[in-house]
Parts: structure tokens; sequence; C-alpha cells
């Protein structure tokens, strides 16, 4: 009974399908987004839904190799995917081996915590109101 069942299983959990099915999400998202940007710009009129149906036909059955791209990489760009990669290919190499930061060691902590301290405890104290 279960070897009967298996071919089914695999047809269900293909590749390919999911795939499918992450394109069909991608496009009801990018059918939403349409949608609100021109409704809050021009309103609920009868202009406002002719240009729902034109802009939503040309981009989801037009030309969705390229607005899906451009929507999912505008999706990783507000999400701050972008600064997390920023971090990590251009801030975090450029420094090299060999250049270090101004604080760097725990030694450097220590002698500025020490000089802190030593000025907390000599100098006029400070009240805060």
């Amino acid at each position: 009974m279960i070897e009967a069942m298996l071919p089914a299983l695999f047809v269900l959990f293909s590749i390919t399908e999911f795939f499918g099915d992450m394109v069909f999400v991608l496009k009801i998202f990018v059918l939403l987004t349409i949608i609100s940007f021109i409704v809050m710009h021009l309103g609920k009129g009868p202009l406002a839904i002719i240009l729902i149906v034109g802009i939503s036909w040309f981009v989801l059955f037009g030309a969705f190799w390229f607005f899906g791209s451009v929507y999912v990489l505008m999706m990783l760009l507000l999400f701050g995917v972008s600064g997390i990669l920023i971090d990590f290919f251009f801030v975090g190499g450029m420094g090299g081996p060999q250049e270090q930061t101004p604080i760097s060691h725990g030694i450097d902590l220590k002698q500025k915590r020490g000089a802190m301290m030593a000025q907390a405890r000599g100098g006029p104290r400070r009240m805060m109101r």
C-alpha cells in the first residue's frame, strides 16, 4: 500500500512545483503592492481601477521575469538585508589584518577605564537634575 503512494508523494513534494508555488505567492504580493500604491495615490475611482487592471496585467503576465526580480530585490533592501551585505562585504574586509581599531585590545580598554575612574574620583561631582 505504501509503495503505491510513494510516486504520489514525490509529485506532491516536487521542487519544481514548490518553485511554481513561490512564484504564484510572489505574484500575489506584487499585485497587492500595485493595488495599494495606486489606491493610495489615485483613490478608488474608475481611472484607478483601469490602471490597476492594466498595470497588473502587464507586470504579472507580460514581464514578470523582470518585475518579479526587481520586487524581490526591493523587499530585501526594505528588510535591511542590504545593510548586512554591505557590512559583510565592504566594511568588514576593508581594514585588513595589519590595521586595528583604536579599541582593539583589552589592555587599551583597561587603561582608558582606569583613567576615567581616576578622573571621576578626583574631580568634582556633577549632579543630574
